[in-house]
């Protein structure tokens, strides 16, 4: 089995989690916005480590040398705390959001099919099964970082600046899938099969943008005639 294959089949496993909550535990909707929210911290701290670890020399930064190699160290040290001032301040916007539109208005802002505390609302939260849930987000990541990022060697193709933009494009992919299927599901009152259609859809645009983004950082071997 590839490491490609392993992360594949580690991120649909832990994404079955919450399906598991919706078809048998009756999680509701803020539930899951909460623990995709969540997720998305998850994905930034990791993030921070990759930035940290990255090592591909970029023209844009000032390189030192350690040892007489050369190092990116100078440019991490840079780009981690601009990241995590910048993402963090995206995350915790993000979650006024989900707090706001999803626990207090139970995903119905503009009104809806069915009354607010069934789609949503913090009436029907589960936080024993979602923390359950954003620990088994936490290890698939943190399996992806090892087996992709260090084991894999991917830290070598790429700079902490590349780094540090890296996860936009998949954060905000999932961002606006899932507001905007959330609203829908919030709207039509959260019927069990619209709570399934959006955790499938979640998962599906999560392992594309895992394999995309997996993809550009593979090292490729120099073929030397």
């Amino acid at each position: 089995m590839t490491r490609k294959t392993l992360s594949v089949l580690f991120l649909i496993g832990v994404n079955m989690v919450p399906l598991l909550g919706v078809i048998f535990y009756g999680w509701n909707l803020f539930s899951i916005m909460f623990l995709y929210w969540f997720e998305n911290g998850i994905i930034g701290f990791f993030n921070v480590l990759k930035i940290s670890r990255a090592s591909k020399l970029s023209s844009s930064t000032s390189n030192i040398t350690i040892n007489g190699r050369p190092s990116n160290l100078s440019g991490a040290a840079f780009y981690v705390p601009f990241f995590a001032m910048h993402y963090g301040i995206f995350w915790v916007v993000h979650g006024v959001f989900v707090i706001v539109l999803f626990g207090l208005f139970g995903g119905q802002p503009f009104g809806g099919v069915g009354p607010p505390e069934i789609a949503g609302g913090f009436r029907g939260f589960e936080p024993g099964g979602v923390a359950i849930a954003a620990l088994s987000l936490f290890l698939s990541h943190g399996v992806s970082f090892y087996v992709n990022f260090l084991k894999g060697e991917e830290y070598r193709n790429v700079s902490p600046d590349e780094q540090m933009f890296r996860p936009y494009g998949r954060v905000i992919a999932l961002h606006i899938t899932i507001l905007g299927g959330g609203f829908l599901v919030g709207y039509l009152g959260t019927p069990l099969a619209s709570l399934v259609l959006l955790v499938v859809l979640k998962t599906a645009i999560d392992i594309w943008a895992h394999l995309r983004e997996h993809r550009k950082a593979e090292i490729r071997p120099v073929i030397t005639i």
